[in-house]
């Protein structure tokens, strides 16, 4: 246990770190194991979970505020879908993002809570290019790296072989390796030995290779020390990892095995370690790059002091910055601060928030809707409001002591109140819905005391800063009549890593319906002769509570709708609908297509047809596929694909 650590108070001593792929052995699970043994360092645990958040050695857990302190995403595939402060480390060069989905990709980034600099200006001007309107991120502030834990071995020349590891990836195209024209000639010398994958995907992606020497366990050590043993790395960088100026892991873990490093033109390294490496550049022909390694290689044995000073050197540099201990140990000593400050920037003035109604629906008594119901309640980190459980008169009576029992004990400040629902026959059994509009609009003639109105669906769960968020969109901008968040959706056979922010009051996709309680609605601009609309509505109420204001989206992704549960059930006429809407408050059908920030302009008018020709292009599609199929989810995208290139 590292001794200069000093465990901060009113912390658990416990992180996350999500496994994306756990069937496939990947680079992520090095890091992974990096990271387990630079928390094992500073005394704190670190354990792997799913994207959802359950944890990999007990999926009846997740990943909550009560479990961990904090969420660290490797890649940028998957949102924050659990609700506990989540960080993503900007570890990727933009290209990367290009070819996995542009928009997909860089919108999960958004959905966490802060970001982790691996110091790639162009990592994080990224990240700074989409939070720079809004009010709910800051620039990335900590800083993690592919690094590992600590310096291993002390430095040494070992063998005066050079090592080096690598997937090749390219391998699996059957095309060639990004450096194979330089490995190839250097191949046969006895100067090389390279590691990685035997086979990868069913390919043997360094056949022909007499280097090659065997495949090396995602330990967070090994690799380590078969470097050490070598003595010199080699240490290559993707043309896309040069243009973003950002250094993978081959880099630290050469460091921490005590070798001497031949690098070559990646900017990062001239950045910060200087003249302590030995360079090439590869830009030139190969043969002139493979002469220049063996001059290298040549200094090295007629020069081993020096040298050896150059790994000091290095290694003098890493403990000073790049160590994942050390990373760890600034992120838990200052996330309290960090914390502080994105409060103060989602909300300048605490002390002016508006009071919220806050009506979750159960028109049907459901054990599990009421204890997800009270879990939001409680979840919550904003104080001001008032909370109804609105239930059906009928099943109110029916399953008084269960509910009364479930309000008296969920420790939260929860009135039940008593609607009709249904319109009940005069014999037992017989029952009609009422439309929902009718029961939301008594909702509202008892809410006018409220700053804000806001309704949950039976299938919808909040995480706890959804309010916060909610009330400070309406806080910061006296104009702004109705906000609303992304939402993640849940339950249907498509990729978890979706961020529903589509607001189509057009119709009801099933597939990514508008939703209830993503919305907040200033009560004082609520029209007062909405009773003439609002009652005739049951597939899209919501929309003629917009009225005539522009929905002001937030980019933070704060609630869950569970798509296996539709609410309502599909009985309603759209047309009839439609033309109740067009004359109460047409502007409702214009699309809202993605967040704003502070800004109340209006977002331009698409038809759903053209949405879907403009984000899901086919590059995009053909990229995902050739992703998914990569990673083995090709039969879940399918019908996705087909239907998208319809």
């Amino acid at each position: 246990m590292n001794t200069d650590f000093q465990m901060p108070e009113g912390i658990l001593g416990r992180f996350a770190i999500v496994k994306l792929w756990p069937e496939i052995k990947a680079a992520e699970d090095e890091c992974i194991a990096r990271l387990k043994i630079a928390a094992s360092a500073l005394g704190v645990e670190c354990i792997e979970v799913h994207a959802d958040g359950t944890f990999l050695t007990n999926p009846s857990m997740r990943a909550s505020k009560e479990t961990v302190d904090f969420v660290i995403h490797l890649h940028f595939d998957t949102p924050k879908a659990y609700d506990a402060f989540s960080f993503v480390a900007l570890w990727n060069p933009l290209k990367f993002y290009h070819e996995w989905g542009y928009h997909r990709c860089s919108r999960n980034l958004t959905t966490h809570d802060d970001f982790l600099s691996c110091s790639s200006n162009a990592a994080d001007d990224h990240v700074r290019r989409m939070i720079r309107r809004g009010s709910s991120h800051l620039p990335p502030h900590f800083n993690l790296y592919h690094s590992t834990a600590n310096i291993v071995h002390t430095p040494s020349l070992g063998d005066g072989k050079l090592a080096y590891a690598g997937i090749n990836w390219d391998a699996l195209k059957g095309g060639k390796s990004r450096h194979q024209e330089v490995l190839r000639l250097l191949d046969g010398t006895g100067l090389l030995r390279i590691y990685g994958p035997h086979i990868f995907m069913d390919v043997k992606v360094w056949a022909g290779y007499e280097s090659y020497v065997k495949e090396v366990p995602f330990d967070g050590v090994s690799m380590i020390d078969e470097i050490s043993k070598a003595g010199i790395s080699l240490v290559l960088s993707s043309q896309a990892h040069k243009e973003a100026e950002l250094m993978s892991n081959r880099l630290f873990e050469s460091i921490a095995a005590g070798a001497l490093i031949i690098c070559d033109e990646n900017p990062f390294a001239k950045k910060f370690f200087a003249d302590s490496l030995l360079y090439i550049d590869s830009r030139s022909s190969p043969e002139q790059t493979v002469e220049d390694i063996k001059n290298h290689l040549n200094w090295a044995q007629s020069n081993r002091n020096e040298a050896i000073k150059k790994i000091e050197k290095t290694q003098e540099i890493f403990r000073e910055k790049f160590s994942l201990t050390h990373n760890l140990n600034q992120i838990y000593q200052n996330l309290d601060e960090r914390k502080r400050d994105l409060r103060r920037a989602r909300t300048p003035d605490a002390s002016q928030t508006p009071r919220i109604q806050l009506n979750l629906l159960m028109p049907e008594y459901s054990a599990s809707v009421l204890q997800t119901h009270l879990e939001s309640i409680q979840a919550q980190e904003y104080q001001n409001f008032s909370a109804a459980l609105v239930v059906d008169a009928v099943e109110a009576r029916n399953n008084r002591v269960e509910i009364e029992s479930s309000l008296a004990g969920c420790g939260a400040r929860v009135k039940l109140v008593e609607v009709n629902y249904f319109d009940y026959g005069l014999h037992e059994g017989i029952r009609s819905y009422r439309r929902v509009g009718a029961v939301i609009n008594e909702l509202i003639s008892s809410s006018r005391e409220a700053d804000a109105f806001m309704v949950v669906a039976p299938n919808e769960r909040l995480f706890s800063n959804h309010l916060t968020v909610l009330s400070a969109a309406l806080q910061r901008n006296p104009e702004v009549n109705c906000a609303a968040t992304a939402a993640l959706l849940a339950g249907v056979e498509k990729p978890v890593h979706s961020v529903h922010e589509v607001i189509d009051f057009g119709h009801v996709n099933p597939e990514g319906p508008p939703g209830y309680g993503r919305f907040i609605f200033r009560t004082s601009a609520i029209p007062n002769d909405i009773d003439i609309a609002l009652p005739y509505l049951d597939g899209r109420p919501l929309a003629v509570l917009v009225s005539d204001s522009v929905i002001d989206q937030q980019m933070p992704a704060t609630i869950v709708i569970d798509l296996k549960k539709q609410f309502p059930e599909r009985r309603w006429d759209d047309a009839a609908e439609n033309e109740i809407i067009k004359s109460f408050s047409p502007n409702a059908f214009r699309l809202a297509v993605g967040f704003s920030g502070s800004s109340v302009e209006r977002q331009p008018t698409l038809s759903a047809g053209n949405l879907m020709r403009t984000v899901f292009t086919r590059q995009w599609i053909d990229a995902q596929w050739r992703a998914l199929r990569k990673h083995g989810f090709a039969s879940r995208f399918q019908a996705m694909r087909r239907r998208l290139q319809s």
